[in-house]
């Protein structure tokens, strides 16, 4: 049974953690924000409530989870079956140096803080994505952080817009929010520096973070300096939606959940209909191949929050001033996650779908950039077709993001390709570097499931690299674009480890090329200023997104 550790907290009083490993403490459902009602907007509390201690796990948003086996089987430490309350998933788990809390020093450390993705609908603080030794990895480099994790309501629960009135709109935004407030008014209590915080986030936990660098700053200051986006920037199909396809959304549980009356008698129902109902709904939602977003609002992006359309999202970013570095990357193989979107379709029924959608000439550039032919090999078409599905989620926006804020912005930028396989054998993903695939390493939490020292040394050292960033230290090379491919690039290589790597070098390797990238983005063209969602094409209907 792991040890614990009391201290007083200048504001919140007595807490007592667990100390796990030997040398951090680790504060466990603290809850940050308080939820007045179903589809209300989340309070930021102020107190501890009376509470003190914070060595159990906490509860989930309720959602359908998903079977252990992804990861390898169970982690140590965790529970058996995760317990989930709708009203009492507003939390934060918080790992600390115990030196840091036995002998507070004068220097405050830096905050690594890590909101998990899960396409808005999956996701949880648990033992997989464990910052705890992230902050022993730091504390042997010498260069010691805070490791910060958080939880915000998913699915319908989070994600549906029910009227105009601010107070239903962008819950789950808001609950990031307001635990990014909860930490820049408490952190310091634990001897954190408010004032260096770096978040990171993985695919809907990225896109999430760049939803917070459209919000503009508090009158309180900046609520982070640095982003780490890992495999996720808001895009076609991602970016905020109009008030008209929320109440579309809306409309769709309305009806799937039987609800008859419209308006506030409608959303009355909604809120005293059983969870699981809701939950089920979600999941039927998602495995129609839709994905659930957040919505437009003045409050959220300020003036000119109606134009606010997709290809305008990298500008909007670059006018952040808060935010002065981001890191960004995917891996090497994004698409291979959405099999089930692509098995069974011909190129045939792809090359009239994309006709329909973009017209003749964009068809045509697309045949020419992923090479599809009407009656080619359907092996070799699966490969582009999954290629297009990770540049258009992916890809594609990130490319158009690197490009305009290395050419147009002060900001710094770091780019990274994560080609490592995914290690478990019983992963329907096995030896393959697929969406999320970094994950798995990032925490270094499955180190003890890998099968070589090898992988062992690429997830310690892509923890460092994290926490590089969150000291203000340059990683590695800053990314510039030119277009003439010596633009440097850090890739995680299996064999190699960690190297930099001109993008000419690594397209060389990789037997790939960006410039399918810029011919994709040439092909959307004449669909900006509008709501635009390429995987909405007639071949994917009814196909999971999740």
């Amino acid at each position: 049974m792991s040890s614990t550790f009391t201290f007083n907290h200048a504001q919140l009083g007595p807490m007592t953690g667990v100390i796990t490993p030997d040398n951090v403490v680790q504060f466990r459902a603290i809850p940050y924000a308080t939820i007045p009602a179903r589809f209300k907007q989340s309070v930021l509390k102020t107190d501890s409530g009376g509470e003190t201690d914070f060595t159990k796990h906490g509860y989930a948003c309720p959602q359908t989870f998903p079977p252990s086996v992804a990861a390898g089987g169970p982690v140590p430490g965790g529970p058996e079956i995760p317990l989930a309350d709708e009203f009492k998933c507003l939390i934060l788990q918080i790992n600390v140096p115990l030196k840091q809390l036995q002998s507070p020093s004068q220097d405050k450390l830096p905050l690594l803080v890590y909101i998990h993705g899960g396409g808005f609908v999956l996701g949880r603080i648990d033992e997989q994505h464990n910052t705890a030794l992230m902050v022993q990895q730091s504390l042997a480099d010498a260069q010691p952080i805070i490791g910060i994790s958080l939880q915000y309501r998913l699915g319908a629960l989070g994600y549906l817009h029910p009227s105009p009135s601010p107070e239903h709109a962008n819950l789950a935004l808001h609950d990031q929010r307001n635990a990014l407030l909860w930490i820049q008014r408490f952190i310091s209590g634990f001897g954190g520096d408010s004032s260096q915080v770096t978040l990171f986030g993985e695919s809907g936990g990225a896109m999430s973070i760049c939803a917070q660098m459209l919000f503009p700053a508090p009158s309180s200051g900046r609520l982070f300096r640095r982003a780490i986006l890992m495999s996720g920037v808001l895009g076609p199909g991602t970016a905020p939606g109009t008030r008209d396809e929320a109440n579309g959304v809306y409309e769709m549980f309305l009806q799937k959940l039987g609800i008859e009356d419209r308006g506030q008698e409608g959303l009355e129902e909604m809120r005293n209909i059983e969870l699981d109902k809701i939950v089920k709904a979600t999941k039927e939602f998602a495995e129609e191949g839709l994905l659930l977003r957040t919505v437009r609002t003045e409050e959220w992006l300020g003036e000119g929050w109606e134009g606010m359309t997709w290809e305008r999202i990298p500008e909007a970013i670059g006018r952040c001033e808060w935010v002065e570095e981001i890191v960004l990357g995917t891996t090497s193989f994004e698409g291979t996650t959405f099999m089930a979107r692509v098995a069974g379709i011909t190129p045939r029924e792809w090359i009239s779908s994309i006709t329909s959608q973009l017209g003749q000439e964009g068809a045509e550039m697309l045949c020419k950039a992923y090479k599809v032919t009407p009656d080619m090999d359907h092996n070799l078409f699966t490969t582009s077709a999954l290629r297009w599905i990770g540049d258009v989620i992916f890809e594609a926006p990130l490319h158009a993001w690197s490009k305009h804020l290395s050419t147009h912005t002060s900001k710094k930028l770091y780019s990274y390709v994560f080609d490592v396989r995914n290690p478990f054998p019983s992963h329907p993903l096995y030896q393959l570097p697929h969406h999320w695939v970094d994950k798995y390493f990032v925490f270094k939490t499955l180190q003890f499931r890998y099968p070589s020292q090898r992988l062992k040394d690429i997830s310690t050292k892509h923890a460092q690299f994290w926490i590089d960033v969150a000291n203000g230290k340059v990683p590695w090379s800053e990314y510039r674009y030119s277009g003439n491919g010596d633009e440097v690039i850090m890739v995680a290589d299996e064999r190699e480890g960690w190297v930099e790597r001109t993008l000419e070098k690594h397209e060389e390797i990789m037997e790939t090329t960006s410039k399918r990238c810029d011919m994709l983005l040439e092909s959307w063209k004449g669909m900006q200023g509008r709501t635009f969602t390429p995987l909405e094409i007639d071949a994917f209907k009814g196909k999971s997104m999740v």
